[in-house]
C-alpha cells in the first residue's frame, strides 16, 4: 500500500534550527565525561580546520559542551 501523505519540505533555517536545538538538549553530560576545555572549544571557534576533531564529533554527543561552543560562537560573533 502506497503512503500518500505528502511530505512537508523545510527549509535550511528550520532544519538548522531544530538540529540547534535538538543538540543543545538530547545529551546531558552533568559529570562532564570527556569534555575538552575551554580553550579547545574557543580553537574550534576560532580555527575550525586546525582544531582535533574529536572536539568536533564530542560536541554532537554532549550538550553542556555544544551549548558552550555556541555561547563563544556568539560571542566572537558580537565582537
Amino acid at each position: 500500500m502506497r503512503d500518500n501523505k505528502k511530505r512537508r519540505e523545510i527549509d535550511e533555517e528550520e532544519f538548522f534550527g531544530f538540529a540547534k536545538k535538538y543538540l543543545a538538549e538530547a545529551f546531558p553530560n552533568p559529570q562532564r565525561i570527556d569534555c575538552p576545555p575551554d580553550s579547545e572549544l574557543t580553537r574550534l571557534a576560532e580555527h575550525p580546520t586546525e582544531a582535533d576533531p574529536f572536539i568536533s564529533q564530542h560536541l554532537t554527543s554532549c550538550s553542556p559542551c555544544f551549548n558552550r561552543y555556541m555561547e563563544i560562537l556568539a560571542r566572537r560573533r558580537a565582537g
